[in-house]
């Protein structure tokens, strides 16, 4: 009897993972949820529907983006990282949520291991600007001017405990340079702030600068890219100016961690094939977004691992870490 109930058990856990691996074939068999964790418009939001868009091509199935803004992105990642690892569930954000939240704010430190990194989708384009009829023409210039004027330089900054905001105090550190540090809600009011004069500079991504600089009623200083931003060329960056940081952030979708492998290339694949659409590529440009050299699975874990591993030495460096 014994022997028989055994046998028994052995069959029905057959027909589960006979089951289990049925539905990882036929991934996915219905919509699939996205969570975006700030509100509908901005561009981590626009880049999701953009990605939904187009992978729903490959897929076969719709992508359903849902927006949970709060805790600085935290709070839709939780609820990935506790959702049933079957790929039904996913979600979107800009790589600072995982790599630099945890410094500033009383969240968990190790959102990376609990989920699992699939696809960047774009990266966004951080930059120093001043206003278009500025005196200083070019970042040194710019270092000049604050040393000259002890506390009189402020640098609008998108918010407060963010990426742009730890290298603007390390460089005012390494320059020994007296300046204010203003905090405003996202891009767009920095962006504002300089057209009128409130600041003297600001820090902050291309989506709310790129217009203006092409108009020309702005003027970058510095790219806070690896490299030097496609349609400004002749403006230097950091690391070339002997800064050695990078505001690089990458905008990525990612899920629970526990993804079974069929499943994480699927999703892989199919964000692939839609960062390659020109539809895609069109949105993120339009957004100041720059949707060039990708990265997928290991390759981009590595990756945000290094990234929260600088973040971590910088703060650190700077004294900024909370108490």
């Amino acid at each position: 009897m014994k022997t028989r109930s055994i046998r028994v058990l052995v069959a029905l856990a057959l027909v589960g993972v006979s089951l289990y691996a049925a539905a990882q074939a036929d991934f996915p068999s219905k919509p699939i949820r996205v969570l975006v964790g700030f509100a509908p418009g901005g561009s981590t939001d626009v880049l999701a529907r953009a990605l939904g868009q187009e992978a729903r091509k490959t897929l076969g199935q719709e992508l359903i983006i849902i927006n949970k803004p709060g805790a600085t992105g935290v709070i839709s990642v939780n609820e990935v990282a506790a959702a049933n690892p079957d790929g039904y569930t996913i979600g979107v954000s800009p790589s600072t949520t995982f790599t630099l939240t945890h410094f500033f704010q009383n969240v968990r430190p190790d959102l990376l291991e609990a989920t699992s990194a699939l696809a960047s989708i774009g990266r966004q384009r951080i930059g120093v600007l001043v206003k278009g009829d500025s005196q200083q023409r070019t970042l040194k210039e710019f270092i000049e001017h604050a040393r000259k004027n002890p506390g009189k330089v402020a640098i609008g900054l998108p918010g407060a405990g963010t990426k742009v905001e730890l290298i603007m105090k390390a460089i005012a550190a390494q320059e020994n340079l007296d300046m204010s540090f203003v905090p405003f809600q996202g891009d767009a009011p920095v962006s504002v702030a300089i057209l009128g004069g409130h600041v003297t500079a600001g820090a902050f991504s291309a989506g709310a600068w790129g217009a203006h600089v092409r108009a020309g009623s702005m003027r970058l200083l510095a790219s806070m890219e690896e490299e030097r931003i496609d349609y400004a060329l002749d403006v230097p960056t950091l690391i070339e100016l002997g800064y050695p940081f990078s505001g690089s952030t990458i905008v990525y979708a990612y899920g629970p961690s526990g993804l079974p492998a069929s499943v994480a290339r699927r999703l892989i694949e199919a964000f692939a094939e839609a960062g390659r659409s020109p539809a895609y590529i069109e949105i993120a440009s339009k957004n100041g977004l720059d949707s060039r050299n990708l990265l997928a699975g290991d390759a981009l874990g590595r990756s945000l691992v290094r990234d929260r591993a600088n973040i971590g030495a910088l703060v650190e460096k700077l004294g900024l870490k909370k108490k």
